[in-house]
């Protein structure tokens, strides 16, 4: 599976007849609609096509645009500082609705979708094998579990599509669709996924398709996004037994080895967007888009460095000088001034942007920290320490437990829990998505903004609720008078 992307760009090119005959001009490098949904290899080119856009939605290329710039910039972990691009204006919340990052994004997940449904609504008509038919079914509804996921958490009400469109006029009938209808789809499309895919795979080239317990632990991040602890504790707590987890995840015992090229897809990874590098287009551009600038000549030996999204030291103070995952974590470069960056997507690249690591969307640790959540919301400390406790020891030993004061009341261990997964989870595209899903976002940024005098023209920068949901791209408002901007 790590070479699906490559497949994506050398066979995914779906062209429809024109009607002018003298248009109707044959490209033996493409594939016809018709042809690719008449058998099991097209429709499983066709979903290698729709896992193919995931690297697109979080990051491909030398353009700049992936979830990190939704879930990292907005925070209080990191600031692009670069200049141009429009990468900025997220981080001081002066995105305007022709910011070319949120049209990039807005396509990217629509086309994952469209090509979702596709599949969804054409596979049955076709003859193969019925239990492998349903199986890519089953992803594809998974894929578009995950780009909706994505889509709310950015824009809020978005237009939820669940169908193959044939025409324009039918795309632009669709408006923006409550929040909680979204949500309810999404739910669906998880649920549905978890019973019909398998828990795992044995044939290595299907190794980092969807499985049974991604299904799993992204319908439990859902709910506990939409505050339903209950179900949030129930989903999750079929990943997290002792001793009875019959889906293989566990903490590795090494924090380091959790981000290692060489050990991708381990125990604890239990759902990562693949990348490969060696000039095939399918590498991943983490390493160069976040090493900052100033590190170009000295720490990028190949390809430079863009300062996409380089670490604050307000995240750097944040560890205590005894957690190792501070210098596993991050690095520091002193030069004309001391800059963070972040060394969880350290790779040697085989050209500029052509690394090989993966993006990790969910890992084990972050179940046991949403458990622990749940947890707490609907009883308190009393259990809910003892799953933060399991991810520290891993980093800090027997004696890295928090403290009584820590434990002491479920407030206290609401907030605890937040600086774990803050600390946990560093640079890996959760903390702006925690701070909204906790209804924090106004408060720890405000503070942020004040305590380093963080600028935006003459005055500090300030948000409110309306800043907790990015703008509709202004040419999707401007093509379809159903979609109403955001406040």
């Amino acid at each position: 599976m790590k070479k699906y992307m490559m497949l994506t760009v050398l066979l995914f090119l779906l062209t429809t007849a024109c009607k002018k005959d003298f248009l109707q001009l044959e490209d033996p490098t493409k594939i016809s609609a018709e042809d690719l949904y008449k058998d099991a290899n097209g429709l499983n080119l066709s979903l290698t096509a729709a896992y193919g856009t995931l690297q697109d939605m979080y990051g491909k290329g030398s353009g700049g645009v992936g979830m990190y710039l939704f879930g990292e910039v907005p925070s209080d972990n990191s600031t692009a500082i670069v200049s141009g691009a429009g990468l900025s204006d997220l981080e001081f919340f002066i995105t305007a609705p022709e910011n070319q990052n949120l049209q990039t994004m807005w396509t990217t997940i629509y086309k994952c979708i469209a090509r979702c449904n596709a599949i969804i609504d054409r596979a049955p008509g076709i003859e193969m094998d019925v239990t492998l038919r349903d199986r890519y079914i089953t992803e594809a509804k998974f894929l578009r579990a995950l780009s909706y996921f994505n889509a709310v958490r950015i824009w809020g009400d978005v237009p939820l599509v669940t169908k193959e469109l044939k025409t324009v006029n039918e795309s632009l009938s669709y408006g923006r669709e409550t929040t909680a209808n979204v949500y309810a789809q999404i739910e669906k499309d998880f649920k549905e996924a978890e019973t019909g895919l398998p828990i795992t795979y044995t044939a290595n080239t299907d190794l980092g398709r969807a499985t049974s317990g991604a299904a799993k632990a992204l319908l439990g991040k859902v709910y506990l996004t939409e505050k339903k602890f209950d179900l949030c504790k129930s989903k999750l707590g079929e990943l997290v037994p002792k001793g009875a987890n019959p889906y293989g995840y566990d903490l590795m015992t090494n924090y380091a080895d959790v981000f290692s090229t060489t050990n991708e897809l381990n125990k604890e990874i239990i759902f990562a967007v693949r990348y490969t590098k060696g000039g095939f287009g399918t590498g991943s551009p983490f390493f160069n888009w976040f090493l900052p600038e100033a590190t170009g000549s000295t720490i990028a030996k190949v390809g430079g460095a863009s300062g996409f999204n380089t670490v604050r030291q307000d995240l750097f103070d944040a560890f205590p000088v005894t957690d190792p995952r501070r210098d596993i974590s991050l690095g520091k470069y002193v030069g004309s001034s001391t800059v963070y960056y972040t060394k969880k997507y350290t790779d040697v690249p085989t050209n500029g942007f052509d690394a090989d690591n993966d993006w990790i969307v969910i890992r084990y640790a972050d179940v046991l920290l949403m458990y622990a959540e749940a947890e707490n919301e609907l009883n308190g400390p009393a259990v809910a320490k003892d799953y933060v406790n399991d991810v520290r020891r891993r980093s800090l030993g027997a004696t890295g437990v928090l403290t009584s004061v820590q434990m002491a009341s479920q407030g206290s261990l609401r907030l605890a829990i937040e600086t774990e997964r803050r600390l946990e989870l560093n640079m890996e595209g959760h903390r702006w998505f925690d701070l909204v899903r906790t209804d924090r976002a106004i408060d720890v940024m405000n503070a942020h903004f004040i305590k380093y005098q963080i600028k935006s023209g003459s005055g500090v920068v300030s948000i409110t609720a309306r800043n907790l949901l990015f703008p509709i791209p202004l040419k999707e408002i401007q093509i379809n008078n159903n979609i109403i901007q955001n406040p």
